[in-house]
């Protein structure tokens, strides 16, 4: 039986499916204190601190807690690890305490400053370490290497200044009140003023990388850039919209961000977001930490009398598939279009034009014409070229018949229209009425001819009389391939 359906040369795209892993925030610990402001990680020990002047630790990654310091009359604001290993908590009222033993025990540590410190970042190599600090009404600090000073840089300014990063690489960045953003060069010695485009209040600046970083801070503000600091551009997350975000931190190209009454997340270095929302509640978090890529944190209060402990449950996308071994050369797999190669001179009529389904029989089946083709397959992009071996080593099977649903048919030499159900089985259609009822007004242009000589490749069944007989919607999705109609 001569196959007619011409064959156009074929390309195969493979397209790799972007996954995104799921993340939500629960609570983790509730009620220690009255509220905390800030968490970080010495030695194996989780330490947060915040209202009260109080100080908690967790060996068991933040399930339980346990007092470890408090006073009246200071929050803590931010920790920092000293060049000697010692963790440091600074806070407000000239109150800071310095903890030897990974957060069990503390002792009073003086900056010799009144004002208030609320951040402070401080990085130590093998060779050297840099630090800085700020706070109330433009206070800042840079630690001088070699010398264990602080030593004070006066940036004729009298906001507040909140955040602080020390980036690492002799530069570091501050952020304030008023839209203040400085650039902190030469180990802290000079600075650049960057233009923020907004005189919101910025709250917390983090970096991941020398090009890309993150500000926080009023109104929902979000500013990124990606030139290194040179220039930011705000940020759009739905669900964010004039929020308080207090404190930003990451690991790898994980990113979060504590605001009032949200939480906010990104696991693509801040391509996407998700939004957590606590609105109609009293829940406010100022503090966040990224102590690896499954283990990040946000502390804060409810009500600003019960403190929180909150974790990211982070749910990764499951790895992809193995690839499979490689097939022979001029082999293809089940569900596969497939031909022979064609030489150049080959004719229309030449059997490299064949093209057939390999099925999961194990057979090929052809199709009879181009018109049946086109009920399946939109284009010839998949056809794979086989060898001849390959080829000879399939049996026959019998032909591809209509996807059912897709077309009414009737053969050339009989008047009788039929649908098309699944497996090949021609139903008649009762009536003009009924043909227009399941395809249209123009049913009559839906209806193709089928060669006599191809009357055997079908059965018949059961008349169609109304259309609750028949639907060619859920007909057409009965079948996924053409392996599912033999």
């Amino acid at each position: 039986m001569k196959n007619i359906l011409l064959f156009l040369m074929s390309f195969v795209f493979v397209f790799a499916a972007h996954t995104v892993s799921a993340a939500d925030w629960t609570a983790l610990s509730t009620g220690d204190a009255q509220s905390f402001r800030t968490m970080t990680q010495s030695g194996s020990n989780l330490v947060v601190a915040g209202n009260g002047g109080v100080i908690f630790y967790s060996s068991d990654l933040g399930k339980t807690w346990i007092k470890s310091f408090s006073a009246s009359n200071v929050t803590f604001f931010d920790f920092a690890k000293l060049p000697d290993g010692r963790l440091l908590a600074v806070g407000s009222n000239s109150i800071h305490e310095v903890s030897a033993d990974n957060g069990l025990t503390w002792s009073p540590f003086s900056f010799g400053i009144t004002k208030n410190i609320y951040g402070i970042d401080i990085k130590t190599t093998a060779s050297s370490s840099t630090g800085f600090l700020v706070g109330e009404t433009g206070t800042y600090r840079n630690y001088a290497n070699g010398t264990g000073n602080w030593d004070t840089q006066n940036l004729g300014i009298t906001t507040d200044l909140y955040g602080v990063e020390d980036r690492g690489d002799n530069t570091g960045w501050m952020v304030g009140a008023d839209g203040v953003i400085y650039k902190i060069l030469y180990g802290g010695t000079s600075f650049v003023k960057i233009d923020a485009g907004t005189k919101e209040t910025l709250r917390s600046v983090r970096f991941l990388s020398n090009t890309t970083g993150f500000i926080v801070g009023s109104m929902g503000t979000i500013l990124k850039t990606t030139n290194g600091g040179t220039t930011w551009t705000p940020v759009t997350v739905t669900g964010l919209t004039t929020q308080m975000l207090y404190s930003v931190d990451s690991f790898d190209n994980q990113i979060i961000i504590a605001g009032d009454h949200i939480l906010l997340s990104s696991q693509d270095a801040g391509e996407t977001w998700k939004a957590q929302s606590f609105a109609g509640t009293n829940k406010n978090f100022f503090g966040v930490f990224a102590k690896d890529t499954t283990h990040l944190y946000a502390v804060g209060s409810d009500f600003d009398v019960t403190s929180l402990v909150y974790q990211l449950s982070v749910v990764s996308a499951p790895p992809p598939p193995a690839e499979p071994a490689p097939l022979p050369a001029g082999t293809a797999v089940q569900g596969s279009l497939i031909k022979l190669a064609c030489s150049a001179n080959a004719t229309v009529n030449d059997p490299c034009k064949a093209v057939y389904y390999f099925a999961t029989d194990g057979k090929r089946h052809a199709f009879t014409n181009d018109k049946v083709y086109f009920t399946w397959y939109t284009d010839f992009s998949t056809v794979k070229e086989v060898s001849a071996d390959f080829m000879a080593s399939l049996a026959l099977g019998k032909n591809v018949t209509y996807r059912p649903g897709v077309k009414m048919v009737k053969f050339q030499t009989v008047a009788t229209v039929y649908v098309v159900a699944k497996g090949g089985v021609l139903r008649p259609i009762a009536s003009e009425a009924v043909a227009q009822a399941l395809y249209g007004s123009d049913w009559n242009k839906k209806i193709d001819d089928i060669s006599d000589v191809f009357y055997n490749n079908y059965t018949f069944g059961a008349m169609i009389s109304s259309q609750a007989d028949y639907s060619p919607t859920e007909v057409r999705n009965s079948v996924s391939s053409i392996s599912d109609n033999l």
